[in-house]
């Protein structure tokens, strides 16, 4: 089902988290703390601006997750992703979303680092998303020639706010690695289930009402 697929990535992901914050508590390493002078020349050279992919969306659905990210300072950024879905298997077996736009604003911590935009961080995001879902209606008493079940794919469009955490990694050619793991809730979803045992019929409707952004990404600042 499409709950357990989204539990199984959002377990995988805040799994990778907690080794990290884990593993950087035994080893403490010798960190450069740079004047905002030096920061801002650093900026000039690798860029504050940062193109990257989803690899985990890539490979395990197919979709494209592709987020622009600009530097607004060592400790701030801001950007956008848009997240398309090319997977045609039913939305119960897959994710629910077919299309999204996610703008974001960050809050890098922790660390000074050198690159600024780098370590680790919580993000606020907004989804524009366009879902598919499945509607199921249960006829208890069906006509000869009408089926006993009936199932009719919904799309609709629906915004989520949402809150994640994660952390980045960035190299002194520019390029970035990072995972992150995050959940929303969509605004307009509601309970879609009707039982109406006199009418001879009940609906099941899955539509989801949570939503995961997260995954693995590699992106090149310039």
């Amino acid at each position: 089902m499409n709950q357990s697929r989204i539990m199984r990535y959002f377990f995988l992901v805040l799994c990778l988290f907690f080794f990290n914050v884990s593993l950087s508590q035994d080893v403490q390493p010798v960190e450069v703390i740079k004047s905002d002078k030096q920061v801002t020349e650093l900026f000039d050279e690798i860029g504050n601006k940062e193109l990257k992919l989803d690899v985990l969306d890539f490979l395990s659905q197919p979709a494209l997750n592709v987020s622009f990210e600009k530097i607004n300072d060592p400790y701030s950024s801001f950007g956008a992703g848009v997240f398309v879905n090319f997977n045609d298997n039913n939305s119960s077996n897959s994710w629910s979303e077919k299309f999204s736009l996610n703008p974001f604003y960050r809050f890098y911590f922790f660390n000074k680092t050198d690159f600024g935009g780098e370590g680790y961080f919580a993000e606020l995001f907004i989804k524009f998303a366009n879902i598919e879902y499945d509607r199921e209606t249960y006829y208890y008493d069906p006509m000869p020639n009408e089926p006993y079940i009936n199932s009719e794919e919904i799309k609709v469009w629906d915004i989520a706010p949402g809150f994640g955490v994660g952390r980045k990694w960035v190299n002194k050619k520019g390029w970035t690695f990072e995972y992150m793991v995050g959940v929303g809730r969509f605004l307009f979803a509601k309970n879609g289930n009707d039982d109406c045992t006199n009418c001879g019929y009940s609906v099941y409707d899955n539509r989801p009402e949570a939503t995961f952004k997260g995954g693995i990404s590699i992106g090149k600042r310039f």
